[in-house]
């Protein structure tokens, strides 16, 4: 398979990761590739950078814009984009020297729309799901495998109707979900070719623990919305409210966030208990975590947690 694949790497301020991101799509055993850098106006040396690699190798194409945040550069590198399919790596990863070649033959294999792969030493199992198995487990399990944009290659024309949400942090919780549903098979390759880098100051290391929170349950709130009229994956979409609402509870008896999220979240289980308990995806656990909070006012609930934290 010779079909062109496209690089999608979002840049801000990478300068000392970059150069092993670019040196490791540069690297690739896959040779028919575009690699569009957007520069999203960097402070530091990272677009200089971009301009000196794109100077040694025409496959990379470097577009410098105005500071527009993550999804605002990944929306911008999709829309230049020419190829048949799409890969997210972000500026300050990097990936294996197979990384491409291996997933555009998983999707050649059987008519992939999406494939996802392991990361750093997460490995999925061998696996080929409709997408909408795979966004209904990502929903009620909320496994980072799904969640996260960079370690797939897509389609393109998943991303016809669907752009990540500029202005917000955690986007990829706002959007994966999305593309997974319009995606007719999604295949798991139990190899890890992507390395994820934590940086110090990285939006995943540095935001509050409510604004993770809140961001979850937005997430949860939309993906609610997108899906009505859609029974089993609007279902699923409630239980990652549900799950949502219950880590607003559990972080409030660790003391992590303010209290008043601890009858915030259990207010809205009581609230909903009915309907809960007719959802076909809750499992056993949740089911008992919500009589635990709709019994003497959720202080059983309380005391279990306390004494996790302890």
């Amino acid at each position: 398979m010779k079909s062109l694949v496209s690089i999608v790497v979002p840049v801000y301020n990478t300068d000392g990761y970059l150069q092993k991101c670019l040196d490791s799509l540069t690297r690739q055993n896959y040779l028919n590739l575009e690699i569009i850098a957007v520069d999203d106006g960097s402070t530091d040396r990272s677009g200089e950078v971009c301009d000196e690699y794109a100077k040694k190798d025409k496959r990379i194409k470097v577009f410098h814009k105005k500071n527009g945040g993550l999804s605002s550069a990944r929306n911008y590198g999709i829309k230049k984009a020419k190829g048949e399919f799409i890969c997210l790596v972000d500026g300050d990863d990097y990936v294996r020297k197979d990384f491409v070649k291996k997933m555009v033959e998983a999707v050649s294999r059987e008519d992939i729309d999406i494939v996802v792969c392991g990361y750093n030493n997460e490995t999925p199992e061998n696996k080929v799901l409709t997408g909408e198995k795979v966004a209904i487990e990502l929903l009620t399990k909320q496994n980072n495998m799904e969640i996260v944009a960079w370690n797939k290659i897509y389609r393109k024309q998943l991303f016809d109707d669907i752009s990540y949400p500029e202005g917000k942090n955690y986007e990829d919780n706002l959007t994966t979900y999305k593309l997974l549903s319009k995606a007719k098979k999604v295949a798991y390759l139990g190899e890890s070719l992507y390395v994820y880098v934590e940086r110090p100051k990285s939006i995943m290391q540095s935001s509050k623990k409510e604004e993770k929170l809140l961001s979850r349950e937005l997430a949860a709130k939309e993906a609610m919305e997108y899906f009505v009229g859609q029974k089993d994956l609007c279902a699923a979409a409630e239980i990652s409210m549900l799950t949502a609402k219950l880590a607003f509870v559990d972080f409030a008896v660790s003391g992590e966030v303010n209290k008043k999220y601890l009858d915030y979240g259990m207010r809205w289980v009581r609230d909903n208990k009915s309907k809960l308990l007719q959802n076909k995806y809750l499992s056993q656990k949740l089911k008992l975590y919500i009589g635990m909070i709709t019994v003497w006012g959720g202080r059983l609930y309380i005391a279990f947690r306390k004494v996790r934290y302890e």
